[in-house]
């Protein structure tokens, strides 16, 4: 029959924020801190790794913010601006339907376009692709290996004939059956097998009116498995609201069939990721991966491989995180929630998020993507520049205001690696200490869970007063 039987699905933060000084004036720090006599050891935590993103109570600020009178310049902070790019998953399995009675690929497709048209998302560069991609000229269907040409061979679903079991031929069945070709009864819609054979009537039908017509089958190789076609984007990366339109469009256009090759899909989305993020270091990137399934073509299809893709980018000189979201059937949540978290926490965004097709999938999916725009916002800001001769980098606080008023400055760090594990801190991009430009601001993973924690916090920027160290 012309559907293909992979059609049914078979293989299946908001906070604003500001930079403030501490007031110590002495004039023998010059450079970055700890140049001069300030003692990076105080309480610095040098000696402690980076942590992953918690999300622990205002105290690991530091407690006071001191006198900011000799700040000569107090600013809010700006933060870096955000891009998306979507990896979504079209295989045939996302027709199969939710309890809400959609299908997989409706109700993700709302969520979608609800997300991108949220006043909320103003301002986030969004971009998107679909996986799987396909050779040019191999039909979407078949029923012999020529059909398929150089991508074939031909898959079509069998059966044993007594057991039920798949099967590829005869001697894969118990003695006696054979392997047959499954198929779906004209009439009743129910799956049948041996094609070719007779249904049982429906109710009123004369007898043999009810055939069991074969499914086509599907080229294996029809699926693309270079990353290049999923590294070049079916809606290019623009800013949120312009591109809501041209997001909605390809997502009404789109028509899901076809495998899983999850290697090559996140691979080709890091790419287009490094490139943009390459191009514009001013904005910061997260690629996110939404499927409703475990990889099933295309090298590799392993827990560990897929995981490696995601923690390359996570940790290359230029971060590109990876979110993930699935959407399971019941059955097979348990197991989704274990794959995708590994990849999630390879791709240095802590966990997946799994939905159930029981649960109302649309309203989840949206929730999911609320909280990744969230998550994924840069804790960096962009220094701003003196109103008043040259940037002592010496001289460059951070103060948080919290929703409830309460003013505390967060402690510098010399890098990353310095972060302290329940104090937090902040960094500069690059060290000034030899003789680099910084150009932003990087809060530690403690700190910049609490700045993402209060929506209604702000941070500031000050120049002109010593900078303040992690106690």
């Amino acid at each position: 029959m012309a559907r293909a039987f992979w059609m049914n699905g078979f293989v299946g933060l908001a906070a604003s924020a500001a930079l403030a000084l501490g007031c110590n004036t002495d004039p023998a720090i010059s450079g970055a801190p700890g140049v001069g006599g300030t003692d990076l050891d105080a309480g610095s935590g040098a000696d402690h790794p980076a942590f992953d993103l918690v999300f622990p109570d205002a105290t690991a600020f530091v407690a006071s913010a001191g006198d900011a009178s000799c700040a000569a310049q107090t600013v809010l902070a700006e933060r870096l601006p955000l891009d998306l790019y979507f990896m979504i998953d079209t295989s045939g399995s996302m027709l199969d339907a939710t309890a809400q009675g959609m299908s997989k690929w409706d109700a993700v497709r709302a969520a979608m376009t609800s997300f991108v048209r949220d006043p909320q998302s103003a301002g986030i560069g969004v971009g998107l692709q679909y996986f799987p991609q396909f050779q040019p000229g191999v039909p979407e269907g078949c029923q012999t290996d020529a059909a398929c040409g150089q991508f074939g061979p031909c898959y079509r679903l069998r059966t044993c004939t007594v057991d039920n079991k798949l099967c590829d031929k005869d001697t894969d069945c118990g003695k006696g059956q054979q392997c047959v070709l499954v198929g779906e009864c004209v009439a009743t819609q129910r799956l049948c097998a041996p094609a070719g054979a007779f249904c049982p009537p429906a109710q009123g039908q004369a007898a043999n009116s009810n055939p069991c017509v074969a499914w086509d089958g599907y080229c294996l190789n029809r699926d693309m498995c270079e990353p290049a076609p999923y590294a070049t984007p079916a809606v290019p990366i623009m800013p949120l609201p312009n591109a809501a339109t041209l997001v909605v469009a390809s997502l009404m256009q789109k028509k899901p069939e076809g495998l899983t090759p999850t290697a090559a899909a996140l691979t080709g989305a890091i790419q287009q990721a490094q490139a943009r993020a390459k191009a514009d270091a001013g904005r910061r990137i997260a690629v996110v991966l939404a499927t409703d399934g475990f990889p099933s073509h295309c090298m590799p299809t392993d827990v560990p491989g897929i995981s490696a893709i995601a923690s390359s980018a996570a940790r290359g000189a230029s971060p590109v995180p990876t979110f993930v979201i699935g959407v399971f059937a019941p059955a097979d949540a348990a197991a989704a929630t274990q794959t995708l978290n590994a990849w999630a926490v390879a791709g240095g965004t802590s966990r997946a998020f799994v939905i159930n097709t029981n649960q109302d999938v649309t309203k989840m999916f949206q929730a999911a993507l609320t909280d990744i725009r969230t998550a994924a916002l840069a804790c960096e800001y962009k220094i701003p520049p003196a109103t008043m001769g040259k940037i002592d980098f010496g001289k460059v606080n951070v103060q948080f205001t919290s929703g409830s008023g309460q003013v505390t400055t967060v402690g510098y760090v010399p890098d990353k690696a310095s972060c302290h594990p329940t104090k937090g801190g902040w960094y500069y991009d690059v060290n000034p200490n030899g003789g680099a430009m910084p150009g932003t601001i990087v809060a530690c993973d403690v700190t910049c869970g609490q700045l993402r924690a209060d929506s209604k916090g702000r941070v500031d920027i000050a120049l002109g007063c010593q900078t303040r160290l992690v106690e």
